[in-house]
């Protein structure tokens, strides 16, 4: 597919639902929610019914690209069953990186939070940075006052240039950082996903 790529921009909106992405990646409905779920395939959450997610056609893109080199990236028999989704990925039981990396393989965490935010912007405010790792937007606060997290302006509003998250998500103080919020575990499950494909290709 690596050609058709434009061709995909022009016969879709800039925006998938969910079953435009099933049909797009030729997956499963199942496996679909799981990407986006999961953080793997970024996407807008509307709240509503109907066309809950808002896909980014280029998110899309990207994640074929690197399904072309990763993989699916969905663990084997992680979408066979509603009722063991969590349990067969091993994602639910998961309460920090350091679970997840060894000492001296802390910068696959940066290479991973890279590669999942690259159509970002290059400076960030505490809320995106909120979004991205799963720690709540007063630890986040925190962390920037405490010069833990790097930022050009500071209170009342801090901006953060991305390679200074990048640096952070490497330290101590996030990789050993523990929450039990949904949004933190599906930072944990998308990194997990994504690790184990790249280190099985």
């Amino acid at each position: 597919m690596g050609n058709n790529y434009n061709a995909l921009r022009n016969q879709y909106p800039d925006f998938l639902s969910l079953d435009e992405l099933r049909r797009v990646c030729r997956i499963s409905p199942r496996s679909a929610r799981y990407l986006v779920e999961n953080g793997i395939i970024p996407a807008i959450d509307t709240g509503k019914i109907t066309w809950r997610y808002k896909i980014d056609i280029d998110d899309v893109i990207t994640y074929l690209q690197q399904r072309e080199v990763h993989g699916s990236m969905i663990p084997p028999g992680a979408v066979t069953s509603r009722n063991n989704t969590k349990k067969s990925s091993g994602i639910t039981y998961r309460k920090s990186f350091s679970e997840l990396v060894k000492p001296g393989q802390e910068r696959i965490i940066a290479e991973y939070f890279r590669f999942v935010f690259a159509d970002w912007g290059d400076v960030l405010t505490t809320v995106d940075i909120a979004d991205m790792t799963g720690l709540r937007r007063g630890t986040v606060l925190k962390l920037a006052k405490s010069g833990h997290i790097r930022s050009i302006e500071s209170s009342p509003k801090y901006l953060v240039p991305k390679k200074y998250l990048l640096e952070f998500v490497v330290t101590p103080r996030f990789i050993e950082a523990r929450s039990n919020s949904d949004e933190f575990k599906k930072v944990l499950g998308g990194f997990e996903i994504w690790k184990t494909a790249k280190s099985s290709r």
